[in-house]
């Protein structure tokens, strides 16, 4: 049993899904089970207070367990959250409760109120995004992927709807309709791209497959990318990204490149802007987060 001193529900009240609905019926069946250990659930008020939740949560309590009942942009932030508050026995969880919940389907296998009661720990690999603007640097993380370019944005789009294979092809090629290349500097080499990937998880989008195997646990994240080409052909590559499985070139355990023209950037979903001229860090930070999946 992990002997967790505290668990912390963070949900957001505002949210689309039935965040805090199951927030209350998970502490309802965990006090079932463990009633010696102190559960309860806390409201978002704002965007990035998930984060902050976290950070203060994980700071504070002795060994907390901070479970995010949200889709894959709440729990991103619980898990920055517990990562800006450095070296702690915080653990994270997410209870599935948004439109986008790649991270909970491709790795729990079990309902989570059960794993919670076991207690078994899990460490999974974290993507660490480095951001040097020149003025100042910055630090993300991703549970699942960050990427550039078209993908995250047609994962995004598709999180949005009930999909089946035919209706996710065409939201891609609708959100393709209205795409623009872009440029970045890599080992030297100016490289004009549609697409830019880096994939911690297997799946994307609910059916989107990045890599026929989940590997959270290797030191390595895979990367895909969508060199710049013709409508024809990326028509071509996004329709096989809807049946079958994007195409990986390489797996790493680090990536850089700089970005002529400021850009944004998906992690979990979540969007920030990288600045012009900036230089970017990709790397796999090796089973850093403590988790019950």
């Amino acid at each position: 049993m992990a002997g967790f001193s505290d668990i912390v529900i963070v949900y957001n009240p505002n949210s689309t899904g039935d965040s805090k609905a199951m927030a209350f019926e998970l502490r309802k069946t965990l006090r079932k089970q463990l009633a010696d250990i102190p559960i309860e659930c806390v409201p978002t008020e704002f965007a990035g207070h998930a984060r902050e939740l976290a950070c203060q949560v994980a700071k504070d309590k002795k060994h907390p367990l901070i479970v995010s009942s949200s889709g894959d942009g709440g729990y991103n932030e619980v898990v920055n959250g517990i990562m800006d508050a450095g070296k702690t026995s915080a653990v994270s969880a997410v209870l599935p409760a948004g439109n986008a919940n790649d991270h909970s389907r491709t790795m729990q296998k079990h309902p989570l109120a059960d794993e919670i009661i076991k207690g078994k720990i899990t460490h999974l690999d974290l993507i660490k995004v480095t951001v040097n603007s020149g003025k100042n640097i910055k630090f993300y993380h991703a549970h699942s992927y960050a990427g550039l370019g078209l993908t995250p944005v047609i994962g995004a789009e598709l999180n949005r709807h009930d999909l089946n294979r035919f209706n996710e092809i065409l939201l891609s090629l609708k959100t393709f309709s209205k795409f623009k290349p872009f440029k970045i500097r890599h080992r030297g080499k100016l490289l004009k791209l549609d697409s830019l990937l880096f994939g911690n998880i297997n799946q994307m989008a609910k059916v989107l497959t990045i890599s026929p195997t989940n590997r959270p646990q290797d030191g390595l994240f895979e990367v895909v990318t969508f060199p710049s080409s013709t409508k024809r052909n990326l028509i071509k590559k996004l329709v096989k990204a809807a049946v079958s499985n994007l195409s990986t070139t390489k797996r790493f355990s680090s990536y850089k490149f700089e970005v002529p023209k400021k850009i944004p950037m998906q992690l979990d979903g979540e969007i920030i802007e990288i600045p012009a001229g900036s230089s970017v860090q990709i790397e796999s930070a090796h089973k850093v987060l403590a988790t019950v999946i």
